[in-house]
């Protein structure tokens, strides 16, 4: 895809720890994707803002079949 990606990747709880999908470039700043862990419970906005001015989409890896869709932030409280 054009321009700059940010990819969250979701896990389920039971997934395959030896089978991961997050790597990035050494140059993470300049890379046209970067990948990145959702972690549960875990506050995202200080990584959004980082890489604000990318596109965001959300992988779950673990579904069937796995599903890549546009991430939507939940509102804030």
């Amino acid at each position: 895809m054009p321009g700059r990606q940010l990819v969250l990747v979701r896990y389920s709880p039971n997934h395959n720890q030896n089978e991961q999908w997050v790597y990035n470039r050494a140059d993470i700043d300049d890379a046209q994707t970067v990948w990145a862990q959702e972690i549960p419970g875990q506050d995202l906005r200080p990584l959004l803002d980082y890489f604000r001015g990318r596109t965001v989409w959300l992988v779950a890896v673990d579904s069937h079949p796995t599903k890549l869709q546009p991430y939507v932030p939940a509102p804030s409280p």
